[in-house]
């Protein structure tokens, strides 16, 4: 035979022994007395075979300890109320016993009374003889393999509204069916003519006699047990009969039980976890959000960024680079031709020296000149020519000046931007607010790969992933919990027990759900991890490396630019000072036109005019000088202006390398905006995924957890109110230990008919239970 004994019965066998342990928290003296009182009430159900109720009745034990006198009210059922001690009766006030009695030892009061009120249990027996359903009577004086299935309910429940916290903090309240908690046994005895007798939830022993105890116990509340408890034996029988038995039941406090208190602190416990992992993984998801948010403002800051290179790019290689080189080749033209003005003020310089030496010579020989008039006047007739003299000089001279002029007008000032000066001055702002976004450019690029920026972003990330990773290594925290449940799952006495099986095996399934889903949380942090790695790289090795190149050649190109304005200022001043001559020189001119003209006009009166000759002269002298000095004013400003057109071209040379750098460069940046923009979608993608499939399960399942648990413990507490405010069925004397039970027979059949009169008292054997135990102590007067 073999014997099956589950863990939710072996609690209950326990709980049986430990109830009075539960209730009575240790004996206590009152002042004058040293008399401890318990009452016991046991209720005594007789039933059929089947379990239908025939009968019921109710015994009352006082059990008084000590010695002194008592003097105290017990509340009784009247109807029916008989003395087991003895023949007299009791003195009965408003349905309480009245006891004044005196205790030397112990001294014990018994009665019974008749007892209508409602039971806390429904039993029904049913009985199958080779495989087929029978009455109780069909299986006396039959052979074969005999079935007996009990099944006992607790039919205490009432709904009440239970509250507890959810995952999130908080309050649920909800409606659920509380029964008085119960604990208890069924009992029989087999005969000897039952062989081979098996059980999957009976306590088995022989009786000394051939014979077989059989002893079912009962945890008869959820959540630790149910409120209906289905058990039985299988036999195979000769000349049959139907053994009677005895289900005994009473209440439990399940909170202050030892045996159940373990369960219930485990469900306290599931509670504080589920509301512990919902509250860490919102954490967590929030975060997690921010991340994907962030990530998100980051691809559009680069989206912005790459557009900006590009169009950068294309300005720079479209447009400046190829301006530039054309300012360049420009530069060394207007350099060439600014020498060429050089060579030929130093030629009119020369020619003006040799003009005033002669001039000085004329006027040194005027007198002699006098005498010779006649002699030149008609050489001073062609002098006075308008097509190949002095006239035709001064033409060439006001020509000169005009060309001068428009050239003045045309190298303009810093305030004319449509002029040379004003464009290259332009051209230098320009080139220093480029320099200065360069600049700004590559600040911000450094930023974003420094400690605060996207390396700190990567780093959070690989740091989260790392955890994950670690809690799902074959030695991380889930497969340690996955190996506990399941060596959960394999003990015996799990395995006996529907609740416990399903509870882990719910588990079991949520812990492997949740390291699927924390494996692709982990694969998505990965992903982000790896497109924060790319946008660090192409920052670094092709934005921040490009952005460089582009700032040093703006700073040249600056350079160059103002190199270009200040030989163009020098070019306007030499250009002034050759205005300068050509005055003096026009206004030499035109007194030797005129002087001419009076000789010409006047060689009739050479005579007389001699002396306005040698003024003439004279003035020449002194134009020629001046056109000497405005000659050599002409080559030095032209001398300047070609200084200053040679650092032009270099200038502007060094600006169109510049250029083409920043050109080479804004592409590298360009590229790397790109590779970088590429690659942010996957953090704001995988982000986005361990949220989603990750961390928001966590939480559902974290809150469904504390929900469960939360739900389970304030059952249990509830139950544990039942108990305490319900477990005595008619009520104790005030201030004693009560305790009650509940004691049902069921009937056996034998062919004999009728009831067993050797039927005991169910009650006496819950008494015998309790003997022994330490109780509350009242002194009573």
């Amino acid at each position: 035979m073999k014997a099956f004994l589950s863990p939710r019965r072996t609690a209950a066998a326990a709980a049986c022994a430990a109830l009075v342990s539960v209730w009575g928290v240790g004996p206590a003296s009152a002042a004058g007395s040293d008399v401890e009182v318990v009452n016991t009430e046991t209720v005594q159900v007789y039933t059929s075979a089947t379990g239908e109720v025939e009968s019921q009745r109710i015994y009352e034990q006082l059990a008084l300890t000590g010695t002194g006198s008592v003097d105290f009210a017990n509340p009784v059922l009247t109807a029916g109320l008989r003395n087991l001690d003895g023949f007299g009766g009791f003195e009965v006030r408003g349905g309480e016993q009245i006891v004044k009695t005196s205790v030397d030892g112990t001294k014990n009061l018994r009665s019974v009374s008749d007892y209508k009120g409602d039971l806390p249990l429904d039993v029904d027996v049913a009985y199958s003889l080779d495989g087929e359903e029978v009455s109780p009577g069909d299986v006396v004086g039959e052979s074969g393999s005999l079935e007996v299935r009990y099944t006992v309910k607790n039919v205490t429940g009432v709904t009440q509204p239970v509250t507890f916290k959810d995952g999130r903090g908080n309050t649920v309240t909800k409606d659920v069916l509380v029964p008085i908690p119960l604990v208890g046994q069924l009992s029989t005895g087999l005969p000897s003519t039952f062989r081979d007798v098996t059980s999957e939830a009976a306590s088995m022993a022989g009786d000394g006699k051939g014979g077989t105890k059989l002893s079912f116990t009962m945890t008869l509340f959820p959540p630790i047990g149910s409120d209906t408890a289905t058990f039985g034996y299988t036999a195979q029988i000769t000349d049959g009969i139907v053994p009677r038995a005895t289900v005994q039941v009473l209440p439990v406090d399940p909170l202050a039980s030892p045996t159940f208190k373990t369960a219930a602190t485990s469900y306290e416990g599931g509670a504080s976890t589920g509301a512990e992992l919902t509250e860490g993984a919102s954490t967590i998801d929030t975060n997690l959000l921010k991340l994907r948010d962030g990530a998100a403002d980051l691809l559009a800051g680069l989206i912005q960024l790459r557009d900006g290179a590009a169009e950068l790019s294309t300005g720079l290689v479209d447009r400046a680079a190829p301006g530039a080189r054309q300012v360049a080749d420009g530069s060394s033209e207007l350099s060439d031709g600014l020498g060429k003005l050089g060579a030929g003020a130093d030629q009119l310089g020369a020619g003006a020296d040799k003009l005033a030496d002669g001039t000085g010579t004329a006027y040194a020989g005027a007198k002699k000149l006098t005498a010779g008039l006649d002699a030149i006047s008609g050489g001073l007739d062609q002098l006075a020519s308008v097509d190949a003299g002095l006239p035709a000089a001064k033409a060439g001279i006001a020509k000169l000046q005009a060309g001068l002029d428009l050239i003045v007008t045309s190298v303009g000032a810093v305030d004319q931007p449509l002029t040379l000066i004003g464009g290259l001055a332009s051209l230098e702002g320009g080139l220093g607010q480029l320099e200065n976004g360069s600049g700004q450019l590559l600040g911000g690029l450094q930023q974003l790969v420094g400690q605060t920026g996207l390396p700190a972003a990567k780093g959070g990330v690989d740091q989260v992933k790392a955890g994950l990773d670690a809690a799902l290594a074959p030695a991380g925290s889930l497969n340690q919990l996955l190996g506990g449940l399941q060596s959960l799952l394999l003990d015996a006495g799990c395995q006996q027990s529907p609740v416990c099986l399903g509870t882990v095996q719910a588990l079991i399934t949520g812990v492997n759900t949740s390291k699927t889903d924390l494996g692709a949380a982990s694969a998505g942090l990965g992903q982000v991890s790896g497109g924060l790695g790319t946008a660090i790289s192409g920052i670094v090795d092709g934005l921040i490396p490009g952005a460089t190149q582009l700032q040093g050649g703006l700073t040249q190109a600056k350079g160059g630019a103002a190199d270009l304005k200040d030989g163009a200022l020098q070019l306007k001043g030499g250009l002034g000072q050759v205005q300068d001559g050509l005055d003096v020189l026009a206004v030499g001119v035109a007194k030797a036109v005129a002087g001419v003209l009076q000789l010409a006009s006047g060689s009739q009166q050479a005579a007389t005019g001699g002396s306005d000759l040698t003024d003439g002269l004279g003035q020449l002298d002194d134009g020629a000088g001046q056109l000497a000095d405005g000659a050599g004013r002409l080559a030095d400003g032209a001398g300047d202006a070609y200084d200053g057109s040679q650092r032009l071209a270099a200038g502007a040379d060094e600006l169109a390398s510049g250029l083409g750098d920043a050109a080479a460069g804004s592409g590298r940046l360009a590229d790397g905006l790109k590779t970088a923009a590429g690659g942010a979608p996957q953090l704001v993608d995988g982000a986005g995924r361990l949220s989603e499939e990750g961390t928001s399960q966590i939480v559902e399942k974290g809150d469904a957890t504390a929900r469960q648990y939360g739900e389970l413990y304030a059952t249990l507490e509830k139950g544990a109110e039942r108990a305490q405010t319900e477990k005595m069925i008619v009520g104790a004397p005030e201030d004693a230990i009560g305790l009650a039970a509940y004691s049902y027979e069921i009937a056996g059949e034998d062919g004999e008919g009728g009831r067993n009169l050797t039927r005991t008292l169910g009650g006496l054997v819950l008494l015998a239970m309790a003997g022994g135990v330490v109780f509350l102590r009242r002194r009573l007067v």
